[in-house]
């Protein structure tokens, strides 16, 4: 499923390039693996919950998936980013230490779904997105 995912990005970046918003992108990686035979959610929602002190669970708030993906029982997270490279080149930090990865594993834990990615359309322009899993 990942490897598929990375190929739509891909093609969606060669295909629309950079300088849009993430709401293109969304909307392209959804017609094109709704193309390749998965079911795409857009924009769903997930609770966030929060458990007290004394064991109590509470709902606190709510955020929204950009792709919540689907095929053959196999789910998976698409958080999708418009923004200068995440991970920088001779940069120390990992994925662990950024806050959109972070985000992402938030969101997976909410869900219980093991299969995530964080897909980055970058600007300035590069070859390719960058892609985090």
């Amino acid at each position: 499923m990942i490897r598929a995912i990375k190929q739509v990005a891909k093609y969606v970046y060669s295909t629309l390039g950079s300088g849009h918003e993430e709401a293109i992108y969304r909307d392209a990686m959804s017609i094109e693996l709704q193309d390749r035979g998965y079911t795409v959610k857009t924009e769903a929602p997930v609770s966030i919950k929060y458990k007290t002190k004394k064991g109590k669970e509470m709902i606190v708030g709510s955020g929204k998936i950009d792709l919540y993906v689907m095929k053959t029982g196999k789910y998976a997270v698409i958080e999708l980013k418009t923004v200068g490279r995440i991970l920088k080149e001779n940069s120390k930090k990992t994925k662990e230490d950024t806050k959109e990865y972070l985000q992402l594993k938030k969101y997976l834990e909410a869900l219980n779904v093991d299969i995530g990615v964080l897909i980055n359309f970058p600007f300035p322009p590069e070859d390719q997105p960058e892609i985090i899993e």
